[in-house]
Formats: C-alpha cells, structure tokens, sequence
C-alpha cells in the first residue's frame, strides 16, 4: 500500500481513536492534533494511523479533566518535563478535590439546595440601567475547563496595558459570543474596564439589562448555566428583545462574586 493510502478519514479516525469528529476539530484549532491533510478544494481531513497514540494521549488526560493548554505543554515536552509537569497537575487536581469536598460538604448542609424543583426556587432576574462603559477588551477561544485560566491571563494582560486607565471602580465582564462547553469553545471576550475613551478599544452603550446574582456554590460550569437560561427567558418575556451576547459580571475581583446579565430593548409605549 502506497503512503498515501494509508491516510484515514476524519470519520475513521474518529473511530479508531474513539474522539469524536467534533473533539478532533477543536483540538486541531488548538493546535494539538492536525490533520496530516487537508484537502484544499474538499476541506477534506487525512489522518495517518500513526496520529492515533498522541490523540489516544490528549483524550486520556483530557479524562482527567487537563485543560487543552496544559495538554499541548506536555504532548511537546521531553520525557523528565513530561513527568515534572504531570506531578504538577497531580497537585492541583488534588487542590481541586478538596474544594469539590467543600462544595458538597455545603450541599449537604443546605447550602445548595435544589432549586429547580418549582417557579418559587427559580433564579432571581431583576433589571437595571446601566450606564456607558468604555473597555479594553480580548478575544479568547477556550473550553469550559480552560476558561478560568484564560479569563486570569487576558485580564492581568488587559489591565497591564490599560494601566492608570483602568477603572477600578467597574467591574471584569466576559462576553459569551459563542458556546461555551466541555467541547465548545466560544469565542469569548474578556473586557476590562478604563476611565475613558481615548484609551478604549469599544464602549458599551447605555441601557437596559437583566440580571441574576449567581449563588457562591454555582460560579462554576455547569451550574452557572441555570442563571444564563433565566436571564435568556427572561429577556423574551413581555415583548422585550435580547440585545448583544449573555455576560457574566465580576465584582470587586472576586472570582466567586458573580452576576449573570442580558442587555435588552425595553417595549415601547
């Protein structure tokens, strides 16, 4: 068989590898695994069977939850880099069991108490004005399980260029402009705020939004979601219209202090 022949179909690959064909896509944009050939007529993806141990790899730690950047780290590390930064993963993993301890140990004492069993225990929407807002802003594609970390990076880098511009007094906003999943992700915008417009890249207009104040226990994928599908209901209700993509709001810097929001157009008369 000539080299050539050898080469698999994204469907076959799919299946020998057992990732499926939407997984082999998004860890082609991330760089992680790209396909051997891409035909430029077709769009048609070609894998060699030889791919199948590095994405067998990437599936494997993306089972135990490694974000894809951490991921790409280790695929290109040498062997005692590897080990060193699997120790360190192992670390945090352990770090993160702890605090998923202390979530479940609030559950159990009724801090997180099922709310989605009647209309009563849904999602509080409230609704303000809010004024213009000049930002700096990043574009970043990410999964939910890299989100926090790119959120982190974009913001400090954000802040570092904006300087004495940034306004301390408003807060982190992340614009959801696309999905947001184990396997979807987005884009999303990162905007930090400055004091004026000269320093800017956009500004928000003024205007109407809705918004939950999301419980401690549920800033996190995927529970935040209950907050995202009340805003988004709500803002079609009573003849409003949704303006603008879904954002989460950070108060303070705190990273567990979070609002959901939805900008829309108020009804006339």
């Amino acid at each position: 068989m000539r080299e050539t022949d050898a080469r698999l179909s994204i469907g076959e690959f799919s299946r020998l590898t057992w990732l499926s064909p939407k997984a082999l896509r998004l860890y082609e944009r991330r760089g992680l695994l790209m396909p051997d050939a891409v035909d430029e007529y077709t769009g048609y993806r070609r894998y060699r069977p030889s791919q199948a141990e590095r994405a067998r790899t990437i599936a494997l730690l993306r089972r135990v939850g490694m974000p894809l950047e951490r991921i790409g780290t280790v695929l290109d590390a040498t062997a005692d880099e590897r080990r060193e930064l699997l120790d360190a993963y192992r670390t945090d993993v352990v770090r993160a069991h702890e605090r998923a301890v202390a979530l479940l140990d609030g559950l159990a004492d009724g801090l997180l108490e099922d709310r989605s069993a009647s209309a009563e225990n849904a999602p509080r929407v409230s609704s303000r004005d809010v004024a213009a807002q000049p930002f700096v802003s990043r574009t970043v594609r990410t999964t939910a399980a890299d989100l926090p970390l790119h959120v982190e990076r974009a913001a400090a880098e954000l802040a570092q260029r904006a300087g004495a511009a940034v306004d301390r007094s408003g807060p982190l906003v992340i614009v959801y402009h696309g999905e947001v999943s184990w396997e979807s992700d987005g884009p999303v915008e990162v905007r930090v705020p400055v004091t004026g417009r000269s320093s800017a890249d956009g500004v928000e207009p003024a205007g109407a939004e809705l918004f939950v104040d999301v419980p401690y226990g549920e800033v996190q994928f995927p529970t935040i979601l209950r907050a995202f599908d009340a805003v988004r209901d709500a803002a079609t209700h009573h003849t409003r219209r949704p303006s603008g993509s879904p954002r989460e709001i950070y108060l303070d810097g705190d990273p567990f202090r979070c609002q959901v929001a939805q900008r829309y157009v108020r009804p006339r008369g």
